[in-house]
């Protein structure tokens, strides 16, 4: 049965609006920042190399045509737009622009270790990473990070998120099991959660953090759903049991912990999964996946504080997952980002 010309409709029309109110804001945003000084005469490897704006939007439109077959086929569903998710992008942008000239004032001083908290907490996570208020330690920051991260990517943020589900509902498929359990590593606010909720049936999934405020605004944004379970905890020291999960997905969190940390994460995700379960990683692209993009790899951290970043985009994921016994099994370029899946063997 073909999907109905409304539902395609919307489609084309809730992007459409998207990449020009989130790419209005970027533009914006851009214009009036302190301009970033760069040393001409010993200059950074991206200089002069930056791919076009005709460029960066073919590779958006290549992304969203492909989720537009996806969900023309019915692979998955997208969460509708509802009325309080207009208001709440609306505050979204009142929010953004009053915390512009915070965040200028930070990247300009070199400041990111303005965050406080009474919390026994790892020194990496104390920062103010991509320089914004109170780094990931209030509810705030945390309601004003979904539209930060859009802004970002142009609108295409949930999109490229949302080809983590091609595994993952592959995999539940051919596994055919009564239920089947998830841990998602380092939740966030939720988004993702409520679209593998959307497109799965008896999921019991777990969401973790080391954020006990973003996991607030997660619990919230999640609330109808009854069967999902919150922990606050480090991803590198997981108070779960052995082989306890089928699936253990993490999204958006690699690129911002040390390589050492990488390392503990992979392990503590192979002891807590079974045999023959998955590990879904959605991240940044990492050096050469897409040669085109490299040079906004290169100028990511420089233009931001990520200081775990420029490690992250030249490791070697699939390596240290197998020394860990996860296998890659696939590997999918989502414009900015990528969905990695491997198999514990």
């Amino acid at each position: 049965m073909e999907v109905p010309l409304k539902v395609k409709l919307s489609y084309l029309i809730n992007q459409s609006s998207k990449f020009i109110w989130y790419s209005a804001h970027y533009i914006i945003s851009f214009k009036y920042a302190t301009p970033i000084k760069i040393d001409k005469s010993n200059p950074p490897p991206f200089y002069g190399k930056m791919p076009t704006g005709r460029k960066l939007f073919f590779e958006m439109m290549k992304l969203l045509n492909e989720e537009r077959k996806l969900i023309n086929s019915k692979f998955y569903k997208i969460p509708k737009t509802e009325l309080k998710d207009l208001i709440n992008t609306a505050k979204g942008s009142f929010d953004f622009f009053l915390d512009l000239p915070k965040i200028d004032k930070r990247r300009t001083s070199g400041k990111f270790s303005e965050v406080k908290t009474n919390k026994d907490l790892p020194k990496y996570f104390l920062r103010n990473f991509h320089y914004q208020t109170d780094g990931y330690l209030s509810e705030k920051s945390a309601r004003l990070y979904e539209f930060q991260v859009e802004t970002l990517f142009s609108g295409c943020a949930a999109t490229m998120r949302r080809f983590s589900m091609i595994p993952l509902i592959k995999f539940i498929k051919d596994e055919n099991l009564p239920r089947t359990k998830l841990l998602d590593i380092g939740t966030g606010t939720g988004d993702i959660i409520q679209t593998y909720k959307l497109n799965t049936k008896n999921l019991e999934v777990t969401c973790s953090d080391l954020s006990e405020e973003y996991l607030n605004v997660a619990k919230e944004k999640l609330k109808k759903f009854s069967d999902i379970n919150y922990v606050n905890c480090k991803g590198e020291e997981l108070p779960f049991d052995e082989k306890s999960y089928d699936i253990v997905t993490s999204t958006y969190v690699f690129h911002e912990v040390p390589s050492a940390i990488r390392k503990k994460i992979f392990s503590e995700i192979s002891r807590v999964l079974r045999k023959g379960g998955i590990f879904i990683l959605t991240d940044s692209l990492q050096m050469d996946d897409n040669p085109i993009l490299n040079p906004l790899l290169e100028f990511f951290p420089y233009s931001t504080h990520e200081p775990y970043y420029p490690k992250y985009i030249k490791e070697d994921l699939a390596s240290v997952a197998r020394q860990n016994g996860l296998e890659l099994f696939y590997s999918k370029n989502a414009y900015l980002s990528k969905s990695l899946a491997f198999k514990k063997i």
